[in-house]
């Protein structure tokens, strides 16, 4: 028997993508507005996932989600969306208890794991905790959470795209609460930045990060590297370069192997703080990178604005890049951008063969997704790192 999958979006190419990704392992139903997917939601009891589509003529994708989670509140719910802020997060969070995001355009890989993912939830249902209901309750939880006991970090390496041998590896942040579960960091991390709560996150997560490259730089086995991701909101707090040199000081990494990635939301018109925090970093010798390059429209305005070491190119444009000819040019320009500006590029989202070959052809610098590597725990990344040896970047 398929398990079913319910997608709603009035785009009927959308979910005809989803049919055509999913379909060999899932009954996916379809619907193109939300009263339509509440009617097939209350006609079939069996369905294991709900993704919604952001963005929808008459009742929005949280609204739907909202309607969804009072019909079948034991169902996972992602909503799909291009692009969403802070405040969208949340309110998603607190009104449909959205498992998880999914972003346009779709990348295969992604899709399908979130779904696997959602009927493991619903097998387990009874001996586990799906999601948190609201956002209240990973507020509650955040504040009173032990990160000793209750965070942990995965890597994901970073490969030169002439070699093939690592690069860098980026630490990602992962949080299971006793009361919540695993509860992923795209419903957490708005949320800390909102309470504050990502202040001390960051501060754990960066001494983690730098604890572990000096462990396995004592062992002789470590990247050439580490990056860690940071909140934009932190850049603008003067005491945040407090946080990052206590925590190449206490650690002893080499600040140049510490690499720090923002995303958009870094608050440009706070310009002289945000300036000074960045000359700081830099006067420690720490290298910063701009993470999904091209999403926004503030990308370009950061390039103007920091002193930029790198840049990662969104790994939207690489999903589509091979069959999609302006997805592909947008990864050349920005390719050429970063050439002539004396910047690092790197390509997000490699899934297969095929995107590696692309990138590469294109002359990125080095490349980074499933193709090589998952998010793994150290003890995975020191089997990666004997078969993949470090280079220097």
């Amino acid at each position: 028997m398929m398990y079913r999958i319910l997608a709603v979006d009035d785009e009927r190419n959308v979910t005809n993508a989803i049919k055509r990704i999913a379909g060999r392992q899932y009954d996916v139903l379809t619907a193109d507005n939300g009263e339509a997917g509440l009617s097939l939601l209350k006609d079939y009891s069996d369905i294991r996932a709900i993704v919604s589509d952001m963005r929808m003529p008459g009742m929005n994708g949280i609204e739907f989600l909202e309607q969804a989670r009072k019909i079948a509140p034991k169902v996972p719910r992602i909503l799909l969306t291009g692009f969403v802020d802070a405040d969208v997060l949340v309110d998603a969070i607190n009104r449909a208890a959205v498992y998880s995001f999914l972003a346009k355009p779709i990348c295969t890989k992604r899709l399908l794991e979130i779904f696997d993912d959602c009927v493991e939830i619903t097998d387990h249902a009874e001996d586990s905790i799906v999601f948190a209901d609201n956002g209240r309750d990973i507020e509650a939880a955040l504040k009173v959470a032990d990160p000793e006991k209750e965070f942990s970090l995965v890597y994901q390496p970073r490969v030169c795209s002439v070699t093939g041998t690592t690069r860098s590896v980026e630490a990602l942040i992962r949080w299971n609460s006793p009361a919540l579960g695993q509860v992923s960091p795209a419903l957490f991390i708005p949320i800390a930045e909102q309470t504050g709560d990502i202040a001390w996150i960051t501060d754990w997560t960066l001494n983690a990060a730098c604890t572990a490259w000096t462990k396995w730089n004592d062992t002789g086995g470590r990247p050439a590297s580490i990056s860690v991701n940071v909140s934009p909101v932190l850049f603008a707090d003067p005491r945040f370069i407090e946080t990052v040199t206590k925590a190449v000081k206490s650690t002893g990494i080499d600040p140049h192997a510490l690499e720090l990635e923002i995303t958009e939301g870094l608050e440009l018109h706070q310009r002289n703080t945000v300036a000074d925090t960045i000359a700081e970093i830099k006067k420690l010798g720490l290298r910063l990178s701009i993470d999904d390059f091209g999403a926004g429209f503030a990308s370009f305005s950061y390039l103007r604005s920091l002193d930029v070491d790198c840049l990662k190119v969104d790994r939207s444009f690489v999903s589509n890049a091979t069959t999609n000819a302006t997805d592909g040019a947008i990864l050349h320009a920005v390719r050429e951008l970063g050439h002539r500006l004396g910047v690092k590029t790197v390509a997000e989202g490699i899934e297969d063969l095929e995107h590696a070959d692309f990138v590469r052809a294109l002359g990125y610098d080095e490349m980074q997704g499933y193709h090589f590597s998952k998010p793994i725990p150290v003890e995975e990344l020191k089997v990666w790192m004997r078969k993949n040896p470090a280079s220097a970047a």
